[in-house]
């Protein structure tokens, strides 16, 4: 805890621009109290961790304030709370919220709309995650998830990375754009990871910028669109994955025949080494099937030549028959997956598997997907 209630029932802030020395003598001659159960708390000031306060042992209160907090925690608190007090945002730090009997890192008023901030530095649950999230969006609160930088995600530029489960559930969107906002305590650096470009499991391409604690804002800074060349950048790194992708799939098969995927791409009569450029595409919400467009994007055509449909003649009502003849379970975000893939398919005017389509033109149509519309 970094807030506590001096004898004279005010509120006391641990800050980073507090001297040692000032912080024992306080220890020695104040006392303080929870804000929340008013009983007398320590407060530890050594020269190893972070200045902060502790109920005593056995405090009852502990069931309802986790004080098993990390050093970057404390340190990630203290710094967001310097920065949205440098902003003149009127930040409380660590208030308890008693109809969601929660406490918030930060609670921010902006424009007559209240903001919590969680910095998050262990693993959540999901359930627990959803189950914050769904009580300050009832109470009117805007939640804003900052998580703390893996040591994976500070390499700057476009690059492959590997997300958990608990890292993804922070993904945020900003018309339509999905990224990762995250805060490391040691360098005062924003890393946001942007233009995140689903390729199997939970592995994404990104777009990696740092951004320093004195330029961030409120609210928060967006990502901004990437350019055409960083995107061709992109593209490029994800026909490589494709090709790695088909090849690794082939040596670990074992299915043979039995095999959906290879069964498919021998009956429409391709071959592993030459597949047309608009099979295994990234389009908007790709991520639902978890496995690699490919696969998803082959059993579709697959579909549509069994069935003397074309990309124009499939409609949406068709759609259902499609992953009930895959077997693959139909979700509201996967349908939506297959419906860009189509209008993509559309806008290139493909009704065979052997039209020959330029790069440029498969580029600008994903371009506009992805990055110019946003997805």
């Amino acid at each position: 805890m970094l807030v506590a209630l001096t004898e004279q029932q005010q509120l006391f802030y641990l800050t980073s621009k507090l001297p040692l020395d000032e912080l024992q003598k306080l220890k020695k001659q104040q006392s303080f109290f929870c804000p929340q159960c008013k009983e007398q708390l320590l407060l530890k000031a050594g020269r190893i961790k972070i200045p902060h306060f502790a109920h005593k042992k056995n405090s009852e209160c502990d069931s309802l304030f986790s004080e098993g907090e990390s050093a970057a925690h404390l340190l990630g608190k203290q710094h967001l709370f310097q920065l949205f007090t440098s902003l003149q945002l009127r930040p409380v730090l660590e208030p308890y919220l008693p109809q969601l009997q929660q406490r918030p890192d930060l609670l921010i008023t902006f424009k007559d709309r209240q903001y919590a901030i969680e910095f998050q530095c262990s693993p959540i649950a999901h359930p627990s995650f959803q189950l914050r999230t769904t009580g300050y969006l009832n109470a009117e609160i805007t939640p804003i998830w900052i998580l703390h930088t893996p040591e994976k995600f500070k390499s700057p530029g476009i690059v492959k990375i590997s997300m958990n489960h608990t890292n993804a559930q922070f993904v945020q969107q900003y018309k339509k754009q999905k990224y990762l906002i995250t805060y490391d305590e040691k360098s005062r650096t924003f890393y946001y990871l942007s233009n995140l470009i689903h390729l199997h499991k939970l592995q994404y391409f990104t777009v990696v910028k740092p951004l320093p604690l004195s330029q961030q804002r409120f609210p928060l800074l967006v990502p901004e669109k990437i350019s055409k060349s960083q995107f061709h950048l992109i593209l490029k790194k994800y026909r490589s994955y494709r090709e790695h992708y088909i090849r690794h799939r082939l040596l670990l098969s074992k299915k043979g025949v039995n095999d959906r995927f290879f069964r498919a791409i021998y009956e429409l009569r391709l071959t592993m080494t030459n597949l047309p450029i608009f099979l295994g595409i990234p389009v908007c919400n790709t991520h639902a099937f978890n496995r690699f467009c490919i696969e998803w994007q082959v059993g579709l055509f697959h579909f549509m030549n069994a069935h003397a449909l074309t990309p124009k003649t499939m409609n949406v009502q068709a759609i259902p028959y499609f992953f009930k003849w895959s077997q693959l379970e139909l979700t509201n975000e996967r349908k939506t997956a297959v419906e860009h893939y189509l209008t993509i398919l559309r806008h290139l005017k493909i009704e065979q598997l052997d039209e020959n389509i330029a790069e440029e033109q498969l580029f600008n149509v994903l371009y506009d997907e992805l990055v110019a519309i946003g997805c």
